[in-house]
């Protein structure tokens, strides 16, 4: 589940509530495994999952067979080791696989995390 920190009757976020979201993910209660909006552990099949505040750090990783729906969402490795597809706030040319994030809010739809690029990545020459 995503939180975002809004309260309820606010329509317009600002960049306080932006410091305020919120990302939880689940840790298996017999192998200690971390995962994200699962029913039972990949690890070891319990259902005994319970919900944990994430730092909201993580890496991009790299990202393979992605459909044109899913242009704009990237895997992102965070520090507690769940893996959760996000919408990356920053320039094209910086977001790609081994740059650093956190967690920033919810997008348009409020279904999938958003992170914004903790540092600044210079152009490669490429561009």
């Amino acid at each position: 589940m995503f939180h975002t920190g809004l309260r309820s009757g606010t329509a317009v976020r600002t960049e306080e509530q932006a410091d305020e979201a919120e990302l939880y993910f689940q840790r298996c209660r017999w192998c200690r495994n971390t995962t994200f909006q699962r029913l039972l552990c990949p690890t070891c099949g319990s259902t005994d999952l319970v919900p944990e505040l994430s730092e909201g750090e993580g890496v991009i990783s790299v990202r393979r067979g992605t459909t044109a729906a899913e242009a704009d969402l990237w895997p992102v490795h965070m520090a507690e080791g769940f893996v959760v597809r996000c919408r990356v706030d920053g320039p094209l040319h910086a977001v790609r696989p081994g740059v650093r994030v956190k967690l920033a809010g919810a997008g348009s739809s409020g279904r999938r995390p958003v992170v914004r690029l903790c540092e600044e990545v210079p152009l490669d020459g490429w561009i």
